[in-house]
């Protein structure tokens, strides 16, 4: 199959993660051969209470098509991915975004949720906590901040991923967001790489 976006036609997909989640992520090819990730946004996979919990986009509006809300997944997503690529965050470089589809760099990498082992795993754990501060002081928090988005290349480089449940710090329940991102990380860590520390940022440390 083909979709076209306003950067061109993209084809020879091939489907990495397609099924179980509200995204099907594809790795597709252009005409000239570069290849990049598709990622299509599937909400009707979602339940509507689910969503109402962790998405806020929606305004409370009461009568939603899930083709809808899913292009207003994407549309969010692209936009945040752009204004954080132009800011100097690793971020996949964005594409395009037609519908419900977002079009961005293919991430060579793992996600971290599935690297056993770490060189360093002090040096990482401060790297990703600090990212989750200069997001904020951003005026951002990323909702989602956990193992599964964030990858890593085969030089302890960290790439994150998955931006539609990003809220502002002026968002009423910002705080609990914001800690949230934090426990995940801790808890991740501790679990998986045995690391502990008793330093991690907390909402008021942001500028």
């Amino acid at each position: 199959s083909v979709l076209v976006v306003a950067a061109g036609g993209l084809g020879g997909l091939v489907c990495i993660l397609c099924g179980v989640h509200p995204v099907d992520i594809y790795i597709v090819a252009s005409p000239e051969g570069e290849q990049y990730a598709l990622k299509l946004h599937r909400l009707g996979r979602t339940s509507f209470r689910n969503l109402k919990n962790k998405r806020d986009y929606h305004k409370h509006r009461k009568n939603m098509s899930w083709l809808y809300l899913s292009r207003l997944s994407a549309m969010k997503e692209y936009a945040y991915m752009k204004a954080l690529y132009e800011r100097g965050f690793p971020v996949p470089k964005p594409i395009d975004y037609n519908r419900h589809a977002v079009v961005m760099e293919l991430i060579n990498g793992y996600p971290l949720c599935q690297v056993r082992e770490l060189e360093d795993p002090s040096s990482m754990y401060n790297d990703v906590m600090e990212l989750i501060v200069k997001l904020a002081n951003h005026g951002l928090i990323h909702g989602d901040f956990n193992e599964f988005n964030l990858m890593l290349d085969d030089h302890d480089h960290v790439t994150m991923i998955d931006f539609p449940q990003m809220v502002s710090t002026t968002h009423f329940n910002a705080e609990w967001y914001f800690d949230r991102d934090v426990k995940c990380i801790r808890d991740f860590f501790a679990k998986r790489y045995n690391y502990e520390s008793e330093l991690y940022p907390t909402f008021k440390d942001i500028r």
